[in-house]
């Protein structure tokens, strides 16, 4: 028993730091993938689960030095291997500027034009998957724990603008008491 707790004891701050790095990712990126869902009509909740996955919630190497939260990858067109061009991990000037680059990414595949404005990231991620996005055979799985563990599918519901309502001269108060 006492093993138990010294081992809880040792293991907690990891799972705080974990929990709260996740959730602090959510909330300095959600406005970008949301951005991304008005642009291209990807769900926002499919964004940022890869972007959880792929930039271990921001404190991955990669996105600290290349601001890139999707491990995108691109040519090195001045090298050259046996089996064709050279690929390195792209660097984006911004955080921004790589999360508009995953939606014209995704927007420029055979599976967009059927599923643009789908807001069900499950028919993104296996889509995605078949492909060729992710070699992974746990790739949907891992995204769809993500996206369910922070609940980021409240960001894929379309928010309705508040209603104001601007008192007429017609319009009278009645007090109530």
């Amino acid at each position: 028993m006492r093993i138990l707790f010294v081992t809880f004891l040792f293991l907690a701050p990891y799972f705080m730091f974990a929990q709260s790095a996740a959730q602090k990712y959510i909330d300095t990126y959600s406005p970008l993938a949301l951005e991304v869902m008005e642009k291209y009509q990807i769900p926002p909740s499919l964004v940022l689960g890869i972007a959880l996955h792929e930039s271990a919630s921001g404190t991955s190497k990669l996105c600290r030095t290349k601001h890139n939260h999707f491990g995108v990858k691109g040519r090195v067109k001045s090298s050259k291997s046996k089996s064709g061009y050279i690929t390195t991990y792209r660097t984006f000037e911004t955080d921004e500027a790589a999360y508009l680059h995953i939606g014209e990414m995704i927007s420029k595949r055979k599976y967009y034009p059927g599923l643009k404005g789908d807001m069900d990231y499950m028919k993104w991620l296996k889509a995605m998957k078949a492909s060729g996005y992710a070699r992974s055979s746990s790739w949907i799985s891992i995204i769809d724990k993500a996206i369910k563990r922070y609940d980021l599918t409240r960001l894929d519901k379309p928010s309705a603008p508040p209603v104001i309502h601007v008192p007429s001269p017609r319009d009278t108060l009645i007090r109530v008491k």
